[in-house]
Formats: C-alpha cells, structure tokens, sequence
C-alpha cells in the first residue's frame, strides 16, 4: 500500500455514461448539497462531482450490477440497490466506503430507493413475485410498516419531505398507491394513469407530489391526501407528445420539469400549472429524454444515448453535455493531448486528457464491436468484428469517407507514419496497405495474432498462436520471413520501444516478453509477472519503461534498465473488469481504459 501510494497517483477519470434502456425511465440523485451526482452504470455506482464532473469516484462492491442509488438527507450514506434485490448502506465520507448495512429485501431488480427526511428508514422499489415494495430501518434491517398495493413492478417510490410522513408508490398497473406512516400502511389507491407509471416525486415543501406516465400526462396531487389537485397540459392537451419518463422540483417548489420520450424537456409553474420553457434536445431515437433532475442551480436530463445535458432554465439552453460509454471500451490510442477511444457497439470517441471534455466521432462508423485501432499521423484507422475499416481525419471526425473491407477475420492493426504502411493480420493471411490501399497478402501456415512495425520501417513482427514469434523484413510491397522464435505462451499485443531499442509484448501467460533488438533479438531476463493473461502493453516515449495491464485488473510498470527489479503495480486500477488498453499520454502518465467503461489517468513517480 505504501509503495503504490509513494509511485502512483490516480488524476482526473472520465466516468461511464448511465446505461439506459429504450422506454424505461432511468433515476439519478445528488446529494442534500446539491453538489454530487448519483447514478447507476454497469458494475458501479457513480459519484460525480456536478461543478467539475472529471472528479469522481466508483463504489464497486455489489455482487450484481446496481440498479438504483440515493443519498441520505444527511449526506453521509448512500443506499444502492443491485439487480437482485439487494441493498447496500455504505458510508461516504471516507475513501474506503465502509458499508453500514446489507440485505436482500426484494425478489428481483431494485428500481428506486428513497429515504425518509430522518435519515433512519428506506423505501425501495422494484420487481419481484410477492412484494415489489419494502421499507425498513437504514441500520438493523428491521421493517418499518408494509408498501402493498400492486400487482406489476413498481417504478418508483417518493417520501414526503417533512411531517405528516406520507409515502407514495408508482407502477406498471397503472396505479400509484398513496401511503401514511410511520409504520407505513396504505391509505388509498390512485388509478388517474392509462399506461405505465413511470416517476413520482415530492415538493421540497410537502404540499404537492407530481405523478409522470406512459399516457403522456402529468399529474399534481395533494400531497398529504393524494387528492388530484391538477395536470400539466401544453398545446396537445397533455404534457408531452411521448410518454414523460421524470419529474423533478426545484428547490423552492415553484417550478417542476418533465423529461420525455418525445426528445423534450419542460419546465412548468407548479402554481398556476402553465409551461414555461420547453427544451428541445434532437431529433433521433437515442435523443429520448429518459431521466432528469433539478439539483439546485443544475438542471439535468439523461438521454438514451447516455449523455447527461446540462439545461439553462434561463436561457432556454444547452450549456454543457457530458458524453463518453454505455458499454466496454475495447480499443484506445492517444494523439498528443487527445485520447480516443471505441467500444462494443462501435461508438467512437475522443477525449481532452486534460478538461475531460468528450465528442463522438460523426459520419457512417462502425455498427459493432471496434477489435483494433492505430493512429498514423492525422489518421485514425479503425477495424470492427465485421471486417470493415475506416480511415478519419482526426481533424474533422467524420467517418464513412474511406473504406476498406478485409477477407477475413481480424486480429490486430500495426501502421507507421513515415511510410504509410499499415499491416492488418487476419485469418492465415497477413495483409499489407500503403497509403490505404492494400499492396500485398501474404499467405501464412499459422493463425496470426499480435502485430508491430518497427520505428524504421523495415521490420515486422507477427505473433502466432502456436506460440511463436515471426520476424520478416519488409522490402517495397512485400514482406520476408527472416527468422521465428519460439515462445512459451501466445502473444497478445506486440509493440516496438519508441527508440527501436526493445520489443515488448503481453502474453495469455502471466509472463510478459521483453526482446533487445539490438542484439538479434535475444529476450532479456526479467522478475516481472503478473497474475493472469496480459492483454495490452505500450513504451513510454523515452523508451524506458513498458506498461502493461490485463485481466487481473492490474497494471505494471516495468523499467527496462532494472529488468531484475520489481515493477510498480497499480493494483485494481479498473476493479470490475478486464483492462483493454494502456498507453503512454507522455513519459509521466498512463492512460487505461477497461470493461468497466471508464478511461482513467496514472501520474507514475519513478
């Protein structure tokens, strides 16, 4: 702990997007100060900061992938509730998140957790076969009074912001089902909804609790009778013209705004029920407004794209859009200050390593899983599962312009910028571009893996499964086999140093392969192990120290001047899932990207 803590220090990562589904409302929270945010993405709960969302932290301890998350009106505990029903209570103050409480308290997925204004009991909803709802003590678990009162998901849960407690539940029935407490029972049913109820949520004041679903309408109620007080209507005569998946108020009760299916944000006077502004945020399938939130000067909407919008209820605007992952990112490259990065669904995007600040790559890209990347000059080439490649601008991101499609099954992409060649190895062929025009194939007896030109631009290095190592040297537009080693474990990723001095390369062994080029290639004995199958490796730019991360979560740092002593270990850098990519931002900085979605910065102080 003392060596990583002394070698290593984390700086800002860019966190996932929330993971949303087409037609469900997705929840987010932030904290009685209005100065974090809370959602759910994949493995992990997140916390972002709203001011400076490049500073945030993951809690990834669930057995299962979280669901739903709140924070406590004292701001010291969040309570998260996971796809099988199970809650944790776990602190925030400290680094560790040392967990308060665990339980298992509904039969299925979670979907919404809210607390008492005490701090001291939770509501939950969710799925599940005899009770979809439940509320207990935030300590010892015990229950706290009953939720019945639907028979399909509930959706979501509000408690009354003060005394007389009220509860209110909101289901796929239709129904919502007001209760009194505390102990909580029910009090009535409220059947004004014709389709999915999709969100409930109270005034800061207490007067009025507002109800959103399926049906396009949005409904006001009395918030200590349940009695229909009245609706939001616009032009149509309802709320929206898709279903309103999210209502939030703001702080002082006056205002309230609904998210919607049909790409639209509003803002409402809760007192005379008027509109007030309306936000249009696109056009397409992916700009459905599927969550939102008013958290003190922040007024937010989740898109189903994932992207977290920033709105003015000023001015009517976007003033800033969070973008990144929704699935794992299995590919990156850096380009000066710049960090690009692609995933399973073949989204493609580039980062500011330094604001965070995230754009997606435009054009007719890829469909599908994104298997390699390089970076040659200004162009970034991409090739996806289904054998088609891409070359972009990296000046103008838009892709589609050139194509290229390959024979076979790819492996890996290796390029050089002086030469334009750019190397593709696939199914018993090795293929060779130039300028993005292929040149040559090279039939090949053994399944290729790995590949890498060296600086000079004359040598290739291919991996085999077998496992070996095949040199050839590249003559004009064809390539020649000079030599094989023989290996103990397959090669993953094969890079040259910078300098041309080294060739390092990750292995399926825990062992990864370091070669002196310069001395005919003769591997150099090292300490260096790892835990599992390495996956990525990379130089730093003064060609002294090779990264390399893998499925065990971990990156090492290995010096190549002290090969016999122990590398720097950044232990559990992405902790719920496998490391895809590590690459050097300069001779100080890692960069790594994993399953987990996230791309996170290492400063190493050798």
């Amino acid at each position: 702990k003392q060596w990583y803590q002394r070698r290593v220090a984390i700086t800002p990562g860019f966190a996932p997007l929330p993971v949303t589904t087409r037609g469900q409302n997705f929840h987010i929270n932030t904290d009685p100060k209005n100065e974090k945010l809370l959602y759910c993405s994949g493995p992990a709960v997140i916390v972002r900061d709203l001011k400076n969302p490049t500073e945030c932290y993951t809690y990834t301890e669930h057995s299962a992938a979280p669901t739903a998350a709140c924070f406590a009106p004292s701001g010291f505990y969040v309570c998260s509730g996971d796809m099988h029903g199970k809650v944790r209570v776990w602190d925030t103050t400290q680094e560790t998140h040392i967990i308060k409480y665990e339980g298992q308290v509904l039969g299925g997925g979670i979907k919404d957790i809210c607390w008492s204004p005490d701090s001291k009991r939770i509501l939950v909803a969710g799925k599940g076969r005899d009770s979809r709802t439940h509320c207990f003590m935030w300590d010892t678990g015990t229950s706290c009074g009953s939720l019945h009162g639907h028979g399909k998901d509930v959706n979501a849960v509000a408690h009354s912001p003060a005394r007389p407690y009220r509860a209110v539940t909101a289901s796929e029935d239709f129904h919502c089902v007001f209760h009194t407490g505390v102990p909580y029972k029910y009090e009535k049913n409220i059947t004004v909804h014709k389709n999915f109820v999709n969100s409930v949520r109270y005034s800061p004041t207490g007067a009025s609790f507002c109800t959103v679903s399926s049906d396009r309408r949005a409904l006001l109620h009395d918030g200590k009778t349940g009695e229909l007080i009245g609706e939001l209507k616009g032009e149509g005569g309802t709320a929206h013209n898709g279903g309103v998946m999210a209502v939030s108020y703001n702080l002082a009760g006056t205002q309230l705004m609904t998210a919607s299916a049909d790409k639209t944000v509003k803002l409402w006077d809760a007192e005379t029920q008027e509109l007030v502004t309306t936000f249009t945020l696109g056009k397409d399938v992916e700009h459905q407004q599927l969550g939102g939130l008013w958290a003190g000067d922040y007024l937010l909407s989740v898109a189903m794209s994932g992207n977290i919008n920033y709105l003015d209820p000023n001015s009517g605007t976007i003033t800033r859009t969070l973008k990144g992952h929704q699935k794992s990112i299995e590919t990156m490259e850096v380009s000066g200050n710049k960090i690009v990065t692609a995933s399973f669904e073949g989204r493609t995007t580039y980062w500011d390593s330094e604001s965070g600040d995230a754009e997606y790559f435009t054009g007719a890209g890829h469909k599908n899983k994104v298997i390699d990347m390089k970076i040659s000059n200004d162009t970034l080439i991409t090739a996806d599962i289904e054998q088609k490649v891409l070359r972009t601008s990296l000046s103008s991101s838009v892709m589609g312009d050139d194509t290229s499609t390959l024979p076979s099954q790819l492996s890996h992409i290796a390029a050089h910028a002086d030469t334009g060649l750019e190397v593709y190895t696939c199914e018993k062929e090795i293929l060779l571009f130039k300028n993005g025009a292929q040149i040559s194939s090279t039939p090949v007896t053994y399944e290729p893996r790995g590949c890498a030109i060296a600086p000079s631009g004359t040598v290739l290095v291919v991996g085999a499964k077998e496992p070996k190592l095949y040199i050839y040297d590249i003559e004009g537009d064809t390539i020649t086999q000079r030599q094989d080693l023989d290996l103990t474990a397959p090669l993953t990723e094969i890079t040259f140093s910078p300098d041309g001095a080294w060739l390092g390369a990750g292995s399926t062994g825990r062992n990864p392969l370091l070669l002196n080029v310069t001395n005919s290639y003769k591997p150099t004995i090292h300490c260096w192990s790892a835990q599992s199958k390495l996956v990525s490796c990379h130089f730093s730019p003064d060609s002294r120290y090779l990264a390399l991360g893998g499925v065990d979560s971990n990156i090492m740092v290995c010096d190549t001047t002290t090969p016999m002593d122990s590398p720097i270990k950044i232990l559990r850098a992405h902790p719920l899932g496998t490391i895809s990519r590590v690459r050097w931002l300069n001779n100080n900085t890692i960069v790594s990207t994993g399953s987990d979605m996230q791309v996170r910065q290492w400063t190493i102080n050798a």
